[in-house]
This record gives structure tokens, C-alpha cells and sequence, in this order.
């Protein structure tokens, strides 16, 4: 059932899908219509319900897509299929403990702090703090700030963390924070990167190689979406096609540690 201070997905059409709070005595407008959220209170999510114009709209329960496309994000974000493959590859589980650096919108902090559920934490840093406001906001809207915690730091001097089961780094010189991320990693933890540019696999690559981790990959994904018409079924025009590199290693003990 949907209640007070829930968020939810209104979906009127593929076109007009909506991330909405659920606030007494506010109403949420759309070209189609408007909405009385007092009235959404207490109804499953699926149900069908009557806009102010007589449009029809579905409440649903949000996913992270729908999460991804309505929140605010005033610098580029990671693509869902980027984050989806670095949270699998990574090995984490629902109540481990993961470090983040930078924070910027917050979107896979946001998904960090689904994956690992109540028990889990993610320490997310970055150097900007007008955009740590940015994500602050979006982890509240969502309700998840017990188990995101935000620093200001250069984590380049090293996180303040030991002994953690994954650090994830998204950051114009990840190479500099490789022996950073293999001091806070607990033996045989993962080390996450995302990068745009070829360039920076190799130098990040060397880094991490020179720093003791092992197990190392850089891999680049690729998703194709299909127009969905009756007898023209094919490709979409417009798409998603290169957005980064995700490279990835183990943390291996040095000699006689």
C-alpha cells in the first residue's frame, strides 16, 4: 500500500513517467493532468487512477531506471547498465560496508544504498561540496540517509576507512588513488573504476597493477534498445551506445604480510 512519504512512479505513457513524493495536501501537475497525492494514499502500487482531465495514469512501485530518469542530476551521471555490472563484478552483498569517491549526483551512491539493503553502508566522498548538497537531497528524497554517510576529503591522501569489502571510484585520476583504495580494502575486496577515455584505462591499469592488485579487467558496455511496433520490430534510431570504460581488481597481500 502507498503511504505517507513514499515515493512512487507515475506512469501516464512511455513518454510522461514521473517520480513523485507522496505529501498530503499537494497535488502534482502534468500536461495531461493533475493529480491529488492525498488521494494516491492508502491504494496499491499497479493501481490505475483518473488524472483532473480524465487521463489515465499507473502508480508503481519505483525502480531504479524510473529513479535514474526523475531525480535531479546537474553533472553527467553513470549509465544503469554501468552501474548494474560494477555492483555484480564488485562481489558486495546486502550489509557490507563500500566506499565511494566522487559522490557527484549520487546516483550509484543511490544504488549502492539499495543493493545493500538496512544493514549496509556506503561512504561516499568527493571534494565538491555543492555537489554532495545535490546528493544529499536526492538520498533523502529517497529515504535512504541511514545508510549513506557523506565526507569532504581528497581521498587521494587515503579514505579513513580500513578493512572494507569494496571501494568504487569515479574521478579524473583514479591511478592516483589506487594505493589509497588498496590500504582501505580488505584482503581479496574489490577495486571498481569508471573512466571515459582509453587513456586513462592504461594509466589506472598500471597503477593498480604496480599497487598490488590482481585479477585485473577493463571492459566497456553496450546495450541496443528495440522500437516495439507491430511488423517493425528493429533497432531504435536514437541510442546509448559508449558512455565508459569499467575497470576492476582484486587486492592481493604483498610478500610476508
Amino acid at each position: 500500500m502507498i503511504k505517507e512519504g513514499d515515493v512512487v512512479t507515475l506512469w501516464i505513457d512511455p513518454k510522461r513517467v514521473y517520480l513523485i513524493k507522496v505529501k498530503p495536501g499537494k497535488k502534482f501537475s502534468t500536461d495531461k493532468g493533475a493529480i491529488e497525492l492525498d488521494k494516491i494514499i492508502g491504494l496499491e502500487y499497479g493501481s490505475e487512477v483518473s488524472l483532473s482531465t480524465g487521463h489515465k495514469g499507473y502508480l508503481l512501485q519505483p525502480s531504479l531506471v524510473d529513479i535514474y530518469n526523475g531525480l535531479r542530476r546537474p553533472s553527467q551521471v553513470l549509465y544503469p547498465k554501468d552501474i548494474a555490472y560494477m555492483i555484480y563484478t564488485s562481489g558486495i552483498k546486502p550489509g557490507d560496508t563500500v566506499l565511494e569517491a566522487g559522490t557527484g549526483s549520487g546516483f550509484l551512491t543511490i544504488s549502492l544504498a539499495y543493493y545493500l539493503g538496512e544493514k549496509g553502508k556506503v561512504i561516499t566522498y568527493d571534494v565538491r561540496e555543492d555537489m554532495q548538497e545535490i546528493a544529499k537531497k536526492n538520498v533523502e528524497y529517497l529515504n535512504l540517509s541511514n545508510r549513506v554517510v557523506f565526507k569532504l576529503k581528497d581521498i587521494r591522501t587515503g579514505f579513513d576507512e580500513t578493512n572494507v569489502d569494496a571501494v568504487f571510484l569515479d574521478m579524473p585520476d583514479p591511478w592516483n588513488a589506487a594505493k589509497a583504495a588498496y590500504e582501505a580494502l580488505k584482503p581479496s575486496g574489490t577495486v571498481v573504476v569508471f573512466v571515459p577515455t582509453t587513456n586513462q584505462i592504461e594509466k589506472t591499469a598500471i597503477a593498480l597493477k604496480n599497487n598490488n592488485f590482481i585479477d585485473i579487467h577493463a571492459e566497456e558496455l553496450i546495450i541496443r534498445e528495440y522500437q516495439l511496433k507491430e511488423n517493425a520490430i528493429r533497432p531504435k534510431n536514437i541510442g546509448v551506445i559508449h558512455t565508459g570504460y569499467i575497470i576492476r581488481g582484486r587486492k592481493s597481500l604483498k610478500s610476508g604480510s
